[in-house]
């Protein structure tokens, strides 16, 4: 079976435009719905999976526990079916913005108001689900998608439920088999130490622990544990993470007491519930109600009284690379020339010597793209980059150089300046950013 190619036609209903993910098991397109026009993240399994009956479990999990956990932080499912000639299929909304696990790489740390918006949109998303009886079990950066819709209103969303389990009422009204018993599914630096160990008996206090160590990481730059699973399972599980404090130190001690708790050993210490994190967090930083920042939109935040000890965030958060990782040659005001906007599509990096090199973009300039990728480049090194543009479906190949590069836990950044793009290619991407921008 060959894999899917722009253009094709899934369950006579669905238009493939534009390849936006690709993991082991499955592809992510922006496709078109035919009949009113729509446009959907169509998730489809790749071709040697397509008869795998542990795949097809994994969408039909996904596509039950979305229907139970509908709620506006959590991504919508708007179809499923089966294809005759590709398989199970979801469809979702089509989001744009960044993943976290994306701001983390470039940014590499969340100012504290960031951090603690977020938790709060998280712990309401995680709320939704545990009232509902789903548990998602894989609460991490790079399952946490910041998005922004065309009235530029920004939104977390969270996502992939393929190993979301499903307790009480859900799981007798659910025809879906659930994992074996003593099966580890999950990541393990954001993993609670009973899903470590593979209990059969999780509830929803490890997605409390999920989300605590995804927020540790942050503010602190990096996950509670790390290592191999082995090393993260013996720490996780023998002593307790890190105080906050030792990787950021300007948090306040609330909050960190706060991510202790909930990320004690014993779950019967953590908060009971998401919505219990969710109040401690605003206590941690004296607020009433969740902080408000913004990522993308122009224009300014509402003002709010800091915690003496958190950084105000009256306007909105820079997503540019610290001047001392860009060129020098890129001064403000040339950076100020080229807004981005996010934007999230594989990209290709062809390499003088002949290496390829595969990785993501974040944002896009009419004069240049920020790439997240496991294999660095060289600041100054001049690729070819291969990607789709906005709204086209169709791939471009120009030259670009590395203005900037920066290395990451798990993945790197780098920006690149596109050598002498065509007008029309300018047009297109200018057109695109501008519905970011006031």
């Amino acid at each position: 079976m060959r894999p899917p190619e722009l253009g094709d036609v899934v369950d006579r209903r669905y238009r493939l435009e534009r390849l936006v993910a690709e993991g082991g098991a499955g592809l992510v397109f922006a496709a078109t719905q035919l009949v009113s026009g729509r446009q959907v993240a169509l998730k489809v399994p790749l071709p040697q999976w397509r008869r795998n009956t542990q795949v097809t479990e994994r969408l039909l999990r996904e596509a039950r526990a979305l229907t139970l956990a509908r709620h506006r932080n959590v991504v919508e499912l708007l179809d499923a079916g089966t294809a005759d000639d590709r398989g199970p299929y979801l469809a979702l909304e089509l989001l744009e913005g960044r993943s976290l696990h994306g701001l983390l790489a470039a940014r590499q740390r969340l100012t504290v108001l960031e951090a603690v918006a977020i938790g709060c949109q998280l712990c309401d998303a995680l709320a939704a689900c545990h009232e509902r009886g789903v548990v998602h079990r894989d609460v991490k950066p790079a399952n946490l998608f910041v998005a922004v819709d065309e009235r530029r209103e920004e939104r977390l969303k969270l996502l992939d439920f393929g190993v979301a389990a499903f307790l009480g009422e859900a799981a007798a009204a659910s025809e879906i088999r659930l994992s074996l018993p003593g099966a580890v599914l999950g990541t393990a630096e954001y993993m609670a130490p009973e899903q470590l160990l593979g209990s059969a008996d999780l509830d929803a206090r490890c997605d409390v622990y999920g989300a605590a160590a995804t927020l540790y990481e942050c503010l602190g730059g990096k996950a509670p544990f790390e290592g191999a699973f082995g090393q993260i399972l013996l720490a996780a599980t023998s002593r307790g993470a890190p105080p906050l404090a030792t990787h950021c130190p300007t948090a306040p001690e609330e909050l960190g007491a706060v991510l202790g708790r909930a990320m004690e050993r014993d779950r019967d210490a953590r908060f009971p519930s998401a919505s219990a994190l969710k109040s401690a967090l605003c206590q941690a930083v004296g607020r009433p109600e969740p902080p408000v920042v913004r990522f993308w939109s122009s224009g300014p935040t509402p003002q709010t009284t800091p915690h003496p000890r958190a950084p105000s965030v009256t306007s909105p958060p820079s997503l540019t690379i610290p001047a001392s990782v860009e060129d020098p040659r890129a001064s403000a005001e040339q950076r100020r020339r080229f807004p981005r906007a996010p934007y999230v599509t594989p990209v290709t990096l062809r390499r003088a010597g002949g290496a390829t090199v595969y990785g993501r973009s974040q944002d896009v300039s009419e004069a240049g793209l920020l790439v997240l990728t496991a294999e660095l480049c060289q600041a100054g090194e001049r690729v070819r980059v291969r990607f789709a543009p906005p709204g086209t479906g169709q791939f471009v190949e120009l030259a670009a150089d590395a203005r900037w590069v920066r290395a990451g836990r798990d993945l790197g950044v780098a920006g690149f300046e596109l050598i002498d793009p065509p007008e029309s290619l300018r047009t297109v991407i200018r057109a695109y950013v501008a519905r970011f921008r006031t």
